[in-house]
């Protein structure tokens, strides 16, 4: 671009796949806890092997360090053979693992509940994540005339022109780009009347995304990553 020094910045880039490696040791250790010799290393093997060996479907990879638990869907990509050591009846198998959707996730789904027409309100539930959240669910319950949220972090809102009845909820669901009304108290989109053509979409991206929710370092305290949003 003429007249501009270096690089032009793009914003609102996609995270990319991650892979990494999985060691595993293989002992000859029963599922009852006895010493089963080299025989059961054998057996151990084979079914370790057996659960690395599936490519029909992912496979669900769960991290634990103390209260921190996480998971992941992956696909195994590559296997090792097996290094056995014949004497002490163990052996060593290297698998390398893809997370095709790129960041770990909590193991359990949250909810959190925001005040009308404010600004900048942190989202609880979701404080220290580190990546955006792309597939959240949002309820806009009547009356309420143009129920609208965005994501502080990356001015990226999502909306519905006109309003809703006293009774009436709004249901939009960001990572299937689907929003239905109901009249019932339920998350279902299927038990309502689909809208999915009056949504606006607004920001980065947004001609094909709805709104990613995404983290940003609070007051300069890497500790306090916080999801802002307005309503």
């Amino acid at each position: 671009m003429p007249g501009r020094h270096g690089d032009i910045p793009v914003v609102g880039l996609d995270l990319e796949a991650t892979t990494f490696g999985l060691a595993f040791k293989i002992s000859s250790v029963t599922p009852a806890g006895a010493d089963g010799g080299y025989e059961q290393m054998e057996r151990n093997l084979e079914a370790l092997s057996a659960l690395l060996g599936v490519r029909h479907r992912l496979m669900k990879l769960r991290y634990q360090a103390g209260s921190i638990v996480r998971v992941a869907d992956v696909t195994i990509t590559a296997n090792s053979d097996p290094e056995v050591n014949t004497g002490a009846a163990t052996a060593r198998i290297t698998a390398v693992v893809e997370v095709p959707g790129a960041l770990w996730r909590d193991e359990t789904e949250s909810n959190w509940t925001g005040a009308p027409n404010q600004l900048a309100q942190a989202v609880t539930t979701l404080a220290g994540s580190t990546g955006p959240i792309v597939d959240a669910l949002l309820r806009f319950t009547g009356p309420a005339v143009q129920p609208s949220i965005g994501d502080v972090a990356t001015g990226g809102w999502v909306l519905r022109p006109g309003g809703l009845l006293a009774g009436e909820r709004l249901l939009i669901d960001c990572g299937r780009m689907q929003a239905a009304k109901v009249a019932t108290d339920t998350w279902d989109l299927a038990a309502g009347t689909d809208v999915t053509g009056e949504i606006d979409a607004i920001g980065t991206g947004s001609q094909f995304r709805w709104l990613h929710l995404t983290p940003a370092v609070a007051v300069g305290d890497p500790f306090s990553r916080a999801v802002l949003v307005s309503t």
